[in-house]
């Protein structure tokens, strides 16, 4: 019984202690322009000032949605 127990707890501990090291706080941070995000097409290959307003596209595209739905909820 010990030796199942063991089986299943310690995967467990470790699968916990990992997340535990890789989890961290996430944080929503406007971005513009000048702080472009790094897109990157090939290692050494940065394309985020060129593809930054793209990024922001989808976003834009469903504030007035958001905005309308808001109010309902």
């Amino acid at each position: 019984m010990k030796r199942i127990a063991a089986r299943v707890l310690l995967p467990l501990a470790i699968a916990a202690g990992l997340s535990g090291l890789a989890g961290g706080v996430a944080s929503a941070a406007e971005v513009t322009a000048q702080d472009a995000p790094s897109i990157w097409l090939l290692p050494g290959l940065d394309v985020g000032a060129l593809l930054g307003p793209a990024v922001q596209l989808p976003t834009e595209l469903l504030k007035p949605v958001f905005g309308i739905i808001t109010p309902i909820s």
